[in-house]
């Protein structure tokens, strides 16, 4: 008891001590983030920030294959080496333009919290290396929440990859929830080398790259690379080139996350990456809905998801079906639901293009495992979005109907294990916010 106490004077004393300040314009605010105070609290009131771009060096390579490189670009603000809050009034009005590739770079900072603002108007640095994004953090601590990314664009002709909405690089411990991110020109979430968002397995249901909103971009919504880790959980994600993809060694969970509308894949595990994929629903899939791309992917199971019409788009990556596994046998494939895509539901191994130009395909597909085809919309909607009590009951008062609806022709399909079992993003996770809403919790 009395550690506590001491524990709890320690924390209020460092409030005490953090220099607050309260800003209303971009000027202020540069002011307030050079005074020598290792703790900065600013509250930045509604109105529009026009930062002014500087140089500065990015001392490594994010997404290089050798990092161990430097490279100048342009950041409208650089937190350096203390604890810091930046806090908008309003996410609406409080609006940082950033005009620089780097919009905010996190550099060192112990802990620092950016909450409540719109962040917009990057501009992409020239160099092909350089990772520009709205916030790029490096070894640091960084949360991220209720916040709009949104219409960092720049000129990308050249360099082919545009301006993420975060970034997190090497030594980055992120928290990334309730924001939206959207009309950016790459990745929505980039994660790079040594980065970290949650762990594999998430033991803290509050960590992680988590209820966010991604839309209308290039790129991938949230692409996880080279070793970094991630725990990725209840976003949303659509019209984008790609859904949600792990890479390089990296580790990824990947549960109960809705992709819809992507033109490629909608989840992916790749090289040698770890991957973990449950309770996602991928709808209006280009190509692929879920693929485990190369051999070397450590992959247990996939299981739980509802996966359907995959293949609305001629072949670009993949084959047009629900899940393609290019992997041995023993992967777990089961209590999926699969509905209306395209080539087949469940495809595997690799055929290269026949000589007359056709395009690549599977060698095989498959219905085995104990996963459920549904033959019915009505079927995929009323099970996906009802918890199982409502479920059951909608069950029971079609059974106790006076005429064979076709409610309960429906649910003969599906079959009585379909109440016992969670498939798609609602069964698992505990979603607080309506998925074809906003994240945000006021």
């Amino acid at each position: 008891m009395l550690k506590l106490i001491v524990i709890l004077l320690f924390c209020s004393a460092s409030i005490l001590m953090a220099g607050t300040y309260t800003v209303k314009s971009s000027a202020q605010l540069y002011k307030a983030l050079q005074n020598r105070e290792k703790d900065l609290i600013i509250n930045l009131e509604a109105g529009e920030y026009n930062l002014v771009p500087f140089a500065v060096t990015d001392s490594t390579l994010g997404n290089a294959d050798n990092p161990d490189s430097m490279i100048t670009v342009t950041t409208g603000l650089h937190l350096v080496g203390k604890n810091i809050q930046l806090i908008g009034q309003d996410r609406r009005k409080t609006i940082i333009r950033t005009h620089a590739g780097y919009g905010i770079f996190i550099e060192h900072c112990p802990e620092v919290l950016i909450k409540n603002l719109t962040i917009t108007d990057g501009t992409r640095d020239q160099d092909p290396n350089a990772t520009s994004a709205a916030i790029v953090v490096k070894h640091s601590h960084t949360e991220i929440t209720g916040c709009i990314i949104e219409n960092n664009q720049g000129d990308f002709s050249k360099t082919v990859a545009g301006i993420i909405g975060i970034c997190g690089r090497e030594g980055s411990d992120l928290d990334i929830h309730n924001n939206i991110i959207r009309d950016n020109s790459w990745d929505g979430i980039a994660l790079y080398r040594n980065a970290k968002s949650g762990t594999f397995i998430n033991h803290d249901k509050n960590q992680g790259i988590r209820d966010n909103l991604i839309y209308n971009g290039r790129g991938a919504g949230i692409g996880i690379t080279w070793n970094a880790v991630a725990y990725v959980q209840r976003n949303v994600i659509h019209h984008y080139w790609k859904g949600i993809g792990s890479f390089g060694t990296s580790q990824a969970t990947v549960s109960c996350n809705l992709v819809r509308d992507v033109r490629g894949w909608g989840i992916i595990g790749s090289g040698n990456s770890k991957l973990n994929c449950w309770y996602n629903e991928v709808r209006r899939v280009g190509n692929v809905g879920i693929a485990v791309w190369d051999s070397t992917v450590i992959i247990h199971d996939i299981f739980g998801n509802v996966i359907w019409q995959c293949g609305t788009e001629k072949q670009w990556v993949a084959p047009l079906v629900g899940i393609w596994i290019n992997a041995p046998d023993s992967i777990k494939i089961y209590k999926n639901l699969f509905y209306d895509n395209k080539q087949a539901d469940i495809a595997f191994g690799y055929k290269e293009p026949g000589i007359d130009g056709s395009d690549f395909s599977y060698e095989r597909s498959t219905e085995k495992f104990n996963n459920t085809r549904l033959y019915s919309m009505w079927s995929l909607s009323k099970l996906n979005y009802y918890s199982k009590n409502l479920f059951e009951k909608a069950f029971y008062k079609a059974l106790l109907s006076s005429t064979m609806s076709d409610e309960i022709l429906n649910f003969s399909q599906l079959g009585f294990d379909l109440l016992q079992e969670s498939r798609g993003i609602l069964s698992y996770g505990d979603w607080t916010w309506d998925p074809d809403k906003e994240p945000f919790e006021d």
